[in-house]
């Protein structure tokens, strides 16, 4: 064109546009599963991490809301691509008047120090209007092998989620309880009721209640925000490519102006790809360290019911001073000496139940420290979709990054997340 101004093709207008369609599209399939599968925390209920299935919906309705704007701007952008191409066309024929004001406004302002893209010989050779799918695969819920261990083992103190856990049984003691198992948690039942007889409180209620839940849904958050994560990234990468092909064909103040915008729209949608990544390690983190503490406390739990609460059992269903429970001896005279006996013997191993848990309670309290991290690190976060950035001095470092190491430069390495997320701040307003 004439007046000194480098101008696309309308073809390559019409790419442009088609391609910020399909990322629109691509947006609104990472806008559903953040709604879904990283809002997904239901059965996360034990006392202990019932932090993370509050949570989880909260950090996830964040997500949701700019991706939806990032749906929106693809949507709006790729309409203005039309509009300013046809705008072209028709200022064309009229002898270019006022053509360096074309749609200069459907753009916005450039940002202060923005380079013009055309400027640099070659760019738009780098680019291309090829879109990259985004692929989404539910995790399991089970988690790994360690998550389903854990389940296995709850079932099998009667405690588990699982359908195969019956829950505790409370069973009335039986004379004929010596060697009993613990299958369905009967054993824990029983001592659970004793326990409670002499302390006035539940030992299961202590043991199990902070306890409970599917372990594998931390490692399965984790799994979805990764691929929220590389999903969005993905994107990020061919916004960036399709610009790039578009704005280094083109020179003007509006040409600048789509650069400005279509650079913020990458970056900002990336800084949401960093704050995917970062809460993806905060589960994945949370996840191993409160799966270890839960297997130390599960094993602490196992010799406590394999051991004392056996003992508790046995020895209370041994003697005549079970009756004290369900009702008086049967002979006064020859059972009161062996039932004082026998209370002296429950309460000793009571005090050594008592201890144990307490134990088990420093181990809960740990795992309370750990959910504590994961709450923390995603609430930092939150706070990240709210900062600032200093736009200016951000720039050409950004700049830089695209230019030496690629259109999908947060997945080739290197790339601190942490750093990154700052720059949902340069997200525009569809």
């Amino acid at each position: 064109m004439s007046g000194g101004f480098t101008v696309p093709p309308k073809a390559d207008f019409d790419a442009f546009a088609a391609l910020l369609d399909q990322q629109s599209d691509h947006f609104r399939q990472l806008t559903q599963w953040a709604g879904k599968e990283c809002a997904d925390a239901h059965d996360l209920n034990g006392l202990l991490v019932l932090p993370v299935m509050e949570l989880a919906p909260r950090i996830a309705a964040f997500f949701s809301q700019k991706l939806t704007v990032c749906q929106a701007g693809m949507t709006g952008v790729a309409g203005k691509a039309r509009s300013t191409s046809q705008a072209y066309l028709d200022a064309e024929r009229t002898n270019g008047s006022n053509f360096a004001d074309i749609h200069t406004q459907a753009f916005g302002q450039a940002l202060r120090g923005f380079p013009d893209l055309g400027n640099v010989p070659g760019l738009a050779h780098l680019g291309d209007f090829d879109d990259a799918d985004v692929v989404l695969k539910e995790p399991d819920p089970a988690g790994d092998d360690t998550a389903k261990n854990i389940s296995y083992q709850l079932m099998l103190l009667g405690a588990g989620t699982d359908p195969g856990a019956k829950g505790i049984q409370a069973s009335a003691l039986q004379t004929t309880t010596r060697g009993i198992g613990n299958f369905s948690g009967e054993l824990l039942g029983m001592g659970d009721k004793l326990y409670r007889y002499f302390t006035g409180q539940s030992l299961v209620a202590l043991l199990f209640d902070p306890l409970v839940g599917n372990y594998g849904r931390l490692k399965y958050l984790h799994e979805a925000y990764d691929q929220l994560s590389d999903g969005i990234y993905t994107v990020t990468g061919t916004i960036r490519k399709g610009s790039v092909r578009l704005g280094g064909q083109w020179q003007g103040d509006t040409a600048t102006a789509f650069d400005s915008l279509m650079f913020r729209w990458s970056m900002g949608s990336g800084g949401i790809g960093d704050a995917a990544r970062i809460v993806s390690d905060a589960y994945r983190d949370g996840y191993y360290a409160v799966c270890l503490l839960v297997q130390v406390a599960l094993q602490a739990i196992t010799r406590l019911v394999n051991d004392e609460v056996k003992q508790l059992v046995e020895t209370a269903a041994g003697d005549a001073a079970i009756e004290a429970v369900g009702g008086g001896p049967e002979d006064p005279v020859a059972d009161v000496v062996a039932a004082v006996w026998t209370v002296y013997k429950i309460y000793k191993i009571i005090n050594r139940i008592v201890t144990a848990v307490e134990e088990i309670m420093k181990i809960y309290e740990d795992i309370k420290r750990a959910v504590h991290k994961i709450e923390q690190d995603v609430h930092g976060v939150i706070a990240a979709f709210q900062a600032p950035l200093d736009l200016p001095g951000t720039i050409h470092s950004l700049v830089d990054d695209v230019e030496q190491r690629g259109f999908e430069f947060e997945q080739s390495g290197g790339w601190s997340p942490a750093l990154g997320v700052t720059r949902i701040a340069m997200l525009p307003s569809p």
